[in-house]
């Protein structure tokens, strides 16, 4: 059985191959995510992360269950990429997969699958929340849960499933993500998991005048959560967080079906493939959207705002669960009032 179930893992990581692989935020954005919520979490949530990662005692080493390697994780940053090593463990749960006749999501219900990113999320927060579980369970639930935080802001993870996110639309970039040495994204999703960041919120970091080339590869995530929490005060902060994760997917979703995105086109009551296909039936039949320097520009700020909410949001989560004495968010030295 166990076969089978990493051979369906397989097929379904597979599409994402043809694709250049559906990885909300890329690893810089998802670092950025998990470095800003460990800012903010409070003493006792830090304390307690701390020991469950059995920091400055050599990590902690989880066993992959059949699943995926054996580990030794030292870092809840790093750890926050392990939902997307393949095979993947929960492939389907790093979306919320709707109709295109929808227009809004007011529920937390997965309306096209028995599970999705809302699941997830619920399974993962209850997980890091329970005491009595091993430690080692309850970090492979962290390292999801800060990961599910990043999926569901990122528009094209709230989409429609025959294209996979925008997956399944090729591009043709003009020019660069930026500066960025990482490779040109090939389709749609790609573009919004990496190539806005690098052209928005980490060209910024590249531009700045403290920026040195001889920087670690993953520096420019900790300086681009230094400018995050910095333009975040704290009173804008308790009025994004929360446990609404039906309207966070909302959040997504308005990005998603705008028509500017070029991600879908509204037909009637329906946000079709494209004028001429009400769906994807195939990837053979993918079509080709140009991708302008403009286009870059005219969303990079978005990409850059859902990064910044998906941190504070992760956050407010991971002290609820633990740090009993949690209610609120607590003010960081660099926020505003």
């Amino acid at each position: 059985m166990r076969r089978f179930l990493i051979l369906g893992f397989l097929i379904f990581a597979s599409m994402f191959a043809w694709s250049g692989t559906a990885l909300a935020w890329g690893k810089f954005g998802h670092l950025t995510v998990c470095e800003l919520a460990y800012r903010k979490l409070t003493d006792p949530a830090k304390a307690e992360l701390n020991r469950l990662f059995r920091k400055g005692k050599g990590g902690i080493f989880v066993e992959g269950k059949g699943e995926l390697p054996d580990r030794t994780y030292t870092s809840f940053n790093r750890g926050c990429l392990e939902e997307d090593e393949l095979p993947r463990r929960n492939a389907i749960d790093h979306y919320v997969n709707v109709d295109r006749k929808t227009k809004t999501i007011d529920a937390t219900t997965c309306p096209l699958a028995d599970t999705c990113v809302f699941a997830a999320i619920a399974r993962d927060f209850e997980n890091v929340k329970n005491r009595a579980l091993p430690d080692a369970d309850r970090v492979f639930a962290l390292m999801g849960l800060g990961h599910w935080i990043g999926d569901i802001h990122q528009p094209l993870h709230v989409s429609f499933a025959d294209d996979i996110g925008g997956g399944w639309i090729k591009i043709d970039l003009e020019r660069k993500c930026g500066t960025s040495r990482e490779s040109k994204p090939d389709n749609l999703h790609a573009v919004w998991d990496k190539c806005l960041l690098d052209a928005g919120m980490f060209e910024r970091v590249r531009k700045r005048d403290d920026f040195k080339k001889t920087w670690s590869r993953f520096t420019i995530t900790y300086r681009a959560a230094d400018t995050l929490l910095w333009n975040t005060s704290w009173a804008e902060e308790k009025t994004l967080v929360g446990q609404d994760y039906d309207k966070w997917a909302q959040e997504s979703y308005v990005y998603t079906i705008k028509p500017d995105t070029l991600y879908c086109t509204m037909i009637g009551d329906a946000c079709a493939y494209s004028a001429t296909m009400p769906k994807l039936p195939g990837k053979e039949q993918a079509r080709t959207q140009a991708i302008s320097q403009q286009y870059l520009a005219d969303h990079e700020a978005i990409a850059q705002e859902q990064v910044r909410r998906a941190g504070l949001r992760l956050a407010h989560l991971m002290n609820l669960a633990l740090d009993p004495d949690y209610t609120t968010p607590i003010k960081s030295e660099v926020q505003k009032p």
